[in-house]
């Protein structure tokens, strides 16, 4: 027998209570909403279903949390049938949908800006890992990074998205993995995420003869993460975009290369960061002069110097959340780390 739905069982069991007959009930209440169920079958189902105790309004709406809607609900009663204990079941409120549908949907048309054509000199990595948002605004980091790719004409701008740029994967509070975290509201995340990127593009796009994007997985936000870069690759269909779900990359420029991947898998076993690279990308790791890896994670900014490749955990600006807390990085660098190259040497670092 399919599911029954709650409205027809109550009007089922109200019958029963006032007396009407079984046969009756099957027969004026319940056969035309469900004729594959035959009369023997629904009797057996009635004598379960007055075996339960209906929670009333009041038992759902005692547990009942905002953002969600209450469906149904096991109740535990005491010899005087009274509920002393209700498990409510709950889903997601289609609200929270709808609030991040405005937001995707808000300036999302594809825009065309011209690059500069050239004149550009150096190559911008922008890597503004671990932001997640919306914990913090990081208001003051755009600003210093908007001031540093609006300072001279570049020959090519590399920006990385991803890397927990949000701190929850879904509505429910849970990271990649399905492991349950602090709940934060995703469509403020979004709207955030989008007023960034948005400023930090157009102007790379009027400051830079190319501009290229990089999809990197982290382990909050691979999916979230994934549908955002989808949104900017519809909205700057100039940008070269990256998106597969490789769990490393490189970029490659003038004899420069940066390895790039979040490294949760790996923590601080350099050695096999290091292997891996040189493994994935054998060509444009052996005709390069300048090598390095920068992974993110770990919230705090630590290097090494392995074979002549210089292995980076970068940094991040914002407020301490519970894991950094737990696992001891209260008194971590709160900034970013942008780097600015030149052919075949890192020029800059620049904290922001």
């Amino acid at each position: 027998m399919r599911a029954v739905d709650i409205e027809t069982k109550k009007r089922c069991m109200s019958a029963y209570n006032n007396g009407q007959p079984i046969k009756k009930i099957y027969l004026e209440l319940f056969h035309d909403d469900y004729p594959d169920t035959t009369y023997e079958s629904f009797r057996r189902t009635m004598r379960k279903w007055r075996s339960k105790v209906h929670p009333d309004k009041f038992t759902l709406d005692s547990g009942t949390y905002e953002g969600f809607t209450a469906h149904d609900a096991t109740v535990q009663v005491n010899d005087k049938g009274e509920i002393v204990q209700a498990w409510i079941k709950q889903t997601l409120d289609d609200s929270q949908w709808d609030a991040l549908l405005d937001v995707i949907h808000e300036n999302t048309e594809p825009i065309k800006i011209d690059p500069v054509t050239g004149d550009g000199e150096g190559m911008l990595e922008i890597p503004l890992y671990d932001m997640h948002l919306p914990l913090s605004d990081h208001l003051k980091s755009i600003e210093l990074l908007l001031g540093i790719i609006n300072r001279q004409k570049w020959n090519e701008i590399n920006i990385i998205i991803g890397q927990d740029l949000f701190h929850n994967d879904d509505m429910r509070g849970r990271t990649a993995s399905g492991r349950a975290i602090e709940k934060v509201d995703v469509a403020a995340a979004w709207q955030m995420a989008k007023a960034i990127w948005y400023n930090v593009i157009d102007t790379s796009l009027r400051q830079a003869e190319r501009v290229k994007l990089i999809y990197s997985i982290g382990n909050h936000d691979e999916s979230l993460a994934w549908c955002f870069v989808q949104m900017l690759k519809d909205h700057y269909p100039q940008v070269e975009v990256d998106d597969s779900l490789k769990q490393r990359k490189c970029i490659y420029w003038n004899g420069c290369f940066i390895g790039v991947t979040h490294g949760h898998y790996m923590k601080n076993k350099f050695h096999d960061l290091r292997g891996q690279f040189t493994i994935e990308f054998p060509k444009e790791f052996s005709e390069s002069t300048v090598r390095e890896i920068h992974a993110g994670h770990l919230h705090h900014e630590t290097e090494g110097d392995l074979y002549g490749v210089m292995i980076r955990r970068l940094s991040r600006n914002g407020e301490i959340d519970k894991w950094s807390e737990d696992e001891g990085f209260v008194g971590a660098h709160k900034r970013f780390m942008v780097f600015e190259w030149m052919p075949g040497w890192l020029k800059a670092v620049h904290y922001i």
